[in-house]
């Protein structure tokens, strides 16, 4: 059996439950999903997602750092597919400031 090199705990993105989560971590990659079974949200039980939907972490598609859209959308608009072409790379300070720019507009 795999022995990890450490434990990572925290929650699950899936829904608003928020179960608990244990990430077995070998060598930086996730081998293993597990739940502490004293945990009060789930008491050790986990949803397929949960236990087994860690996969997305090393697609080649994830968003790693924040984007922001180059065109700004007209209010109302929507976009049907997510286009990478449309947006561009940004620092965190830069997406916040971005946001926080926009909500004063609101």
């Amino acid at each position: 059996m795999i022995q990890p090199d450490r434990i990572v705990s925290t929650t699950c993105p899936y829904c608003g439950v928020g179960c608990n989560l244990h990430l077995h971590v070998k060598d930086d990659f996730i081998y293993r999903v597990t739940s502490p079974h004293d945990a009060v949200v789930n008491q050790g039980n986990l949803c397929v997602k949960g236990r087994f939907g860690y996969d997305f972490m090393y697609h080649p598609d994830r968003v790693t750092t924040p984007l922001i859209r180059k065109t700004p959308q007209q209010p109302g608009q929507r976009t049907q597919a997510f286009d990478r072409s449309e947006w561009r790379a940004a620092s965190w300070d830069e997406a916040l400031d971005y946001v926080a720019d926009r909500l004063v507009e609101i």
